[in-house]
């Protein structure tokens, strides 16, 4: 736990730096508009202290990426990591003492300081030791391990094809794993960071006592509240899933925020839609996610002026400089632009995975998403086939999570027709208001038509999208929970505005009641679950991956490894692949840098 406490407050020292430098960079840019006239965003400032942490972190793990490319990432790629956080910080120190000074008077009651430090401290003893995921030992450690010795390599995916499952998460972990620092372990630390931001995020509950009533955004805390409980003795491992599901989270609860609050400066709404873009570079399910940003997008373009169009270039070229190193290292790992995808084939490459193997590969990622291990049999099979199955394995509340995304999907549908039949005058983006009508706005805890049509649809989208790939309820169960909590949220919201005084009381006093009740609940089962875990050894350093027997062959003078059972081998020992690939693999040159190919004479 030691040790995670203090990665972490590394992490949180370079990343606020960085993630400070490049908000006000673009804070800086969009201040001027058109022949040098300042634009509206002039007094905007930026409110989120997370978000200069997840900015920051965004820029680091596209300089991992990066710098894999060319090198492995150690010691040189920390110390000039160190060097840039410097910079920002001695560039920017006068505002920075200022931000941090506000932020002390935001937290200055002694009892929210001590809330978020029980959180932090909370979170860093899951992080600390859990159930190692199977994956986990079976590539991640493995990905990250030759991400940490080499880099990138071509065609790595020819030794593992899971190893082509190129994840921007596996360079931030090698990045902040303290492999250089010769200790007796890498560290897996950035997924239980991304739970921590989330977390932290969901203090913000609080206020709903402040305020007095409910708004969307804390229906949707509540449902992340939920995952992190359900991932608290997982987060220990490396796991793309919870990068991705923590970052969509965060990602719609700050979008949440900010329609609520009727933010009209596009410096936030650019920064979460480079955040959706991140998330893909995490995970492809994700890429629906991007839809977000349409009604930004729409707003920006819908008055054609040149600042505005600059604006607009700008953010299309910052989501590319994201993008580019992920689709860059896939192409090298893999020789696809998006593997398995084999529709996009632009490549033609030595080190190429054969197109039946990646064909394969992604229609046992989908049958093995529907429940089921038999690929010819169930990877074409249409829903009516494998529907069923799939919702009987799942969970009872899961089950009840799919019939509250139907439902929403049912009053979406018919909120879309009642607006398109009854609400016609109102503005598509909600600035004029019609009293009475379904989309009645008069409190703040509304979203205006245009948001909710935005933000509902893209939830349905991402909801369906992981649905038609691969179902399996770990890689898009933030997708299912978001998409009933958004949509059934604004309607549980209008209900109660329609409500007299007395009776929103009550309604509100319920609501926070059984709200502290779950929390107790949850919390007191938490803490049962990791006594029964308990191990005095891992408050000092982290649980470490598992460890396996194995046996070796040679490619080229080089010692492989591959497990005398099963298919995994953990961190150690390294090289690694699941099965012996003795006369199958070869090196494209002398060494092993040089990468692999498969060997076309078998």
């Amino acid at each position: 736990m030691l040790s995670v406490i203090l990665i972490w407050l590394y992490v949180i020292l370079t990343t606020y730096l960085i993630g400070y430098g490049f908000i006000s960079v673009v804070l800086s840019f969009s201040k001027y508009g058109n022949k040098g006239k300042k634009s509206s965003d002039k007094a905007y400032r930026f409110h989120s202290h997370t978000g200069y942490i997840m900015a920051g972190v965004l820029i680091s793990t596209v300089y991992a990426q990066i710098w894999s490319i060319f090198d492995r990432v150690e010691l040189n790629c920390q110390i000039f990591l160190m060097f840039f956080a410097c910079v920002s910080g001695v560039v920017y120190r006068d505002k920075m003492s200022e931000e941090l000074r506000m932020l002390l008077r935001i937290l200055r009651s002694y009892k929210s300081r001590i809330l978020y430090l029980i959180v932090f401290f909370l979170m860093a003893y899951g992080t600390s030791n859990g159930i190692m995921h199977y994956d986990s030992d079976l590539y991640h450690a493995q990905a990250i391990r030759w991400i940490e010795e080499y880099g990138v390599i071509k065609g790595l995916g020819n030794l593992h094809v899971r190893l082509a499952y190129n994840s921007a998460a596996f360079p931030l972990s090698a990045l902040f794993s303290m492999n250089f620092l010769q200790l007796d372990r890498s560290y897996h630390v950035m997924a239980g960071f991304f739970a921590l931001i989330l977390a932290w995020e969901c203090v913000d509950l609080k206020s709903v006592v402040r305020r007095g009533n409910i708004v969307i955004s804390d229906f949707a805390r509540l449902a992340a509240i939920y995952y992190l409980f359900g991932i608290y003795d997982e987060m220990v491992a490396p796991a793309s899933d919870y990068f991705l599901a923590t970052l969509a989270f965060y990602i719609v609860i700050k979008w949440l925020d900010l329609y609520v609050r009727r933010e009209h400066s596009y410096v936030p709404y650019i920064f979460l839609t480079f955040l959706s873009v991140f998330a893909t570079t995490i995970k492809l399910v994700a890429a629906p996610l991007m839809l977000i940003a349409t009604i930004p997008i729409y707003r920006l373009l819908k008055n054609r002026s040149k600042y505005k169009l600059r604006v607009f270039y700008a953010s299309v070229a910052g989501a590319l400089l994201i993008a580019i190193p992920f689709f860059v290292r896939n192409v090298l790992i893999s020789g696809w632009l998006m593997y398995p995808v084999t529709a996009i084939d632009l490549f033609n490459v030595d080190w190429k995975i054969p197109k039946g193997v990646a064909e394969y590969d992604a229609l046992e990622i989908k049958t093995f998403g529907r429940g089921f291990s038999d690929v010819p049999t169930y990877a074409h099979a249409p829903f009516s086939v494998w529907l069923p199955n799939w919702f009987a394995s799942l969970s009872t509340f899961n089950k009840m999570i799919i019939i509250m995304d139907i439902l929403a999907i049912l009053v979406y549908i018919a909120l879309s027709i009642h607006y398109v039949l009854v609400d016609a005058k109102e503005s598509v983006l909600g600035e004029k208001k019609i009293p009475g009508k379904v989309f009645d706005i008069n409190m703040r805890s509304m979203l205006r038509t245009g948001d909710f049509f935005a933000i509902g649809g893209t939830m349905i989208v991402c909801f369906l999208f992981w649905m038609a790939s691969a179902p399996l309820i770990r890689y898009g169960v933030v997708f299912a929970l978001l998409t009933a909590v958004v949509i059934l949220g604004r309607v549980v919201i209008l209900l109660i505005n329609k409500l007299d005084k007395n009776r929103k009381e009550i309604v509100f006093k319920v609501f926070v009641a059984i709200t502290f009740l779950w929390l107790v609940y949850k919390g007191v089962n938490l803490v049962v679950d990791a006594e029964k875990r308990f191990n005095p050894s891992y408050l000092l350093k982290q649980q470490d991956y598992g460890t396996y027997e194995v046996k070796s062959y040679e490619v080229n003078g080089t010692t492989f490894y591959y497990p005398t059972e099963g298919d995994r081998v953990g961190y150690d020992p390294f090289p690694s692949s699941p099965e012996n690939l003795d006369g199958k693999l070869e090196f494209i040159g002398e060494n092993i840098e040089d990468g692999f190919k498969k060997n076309n004479d078998i």
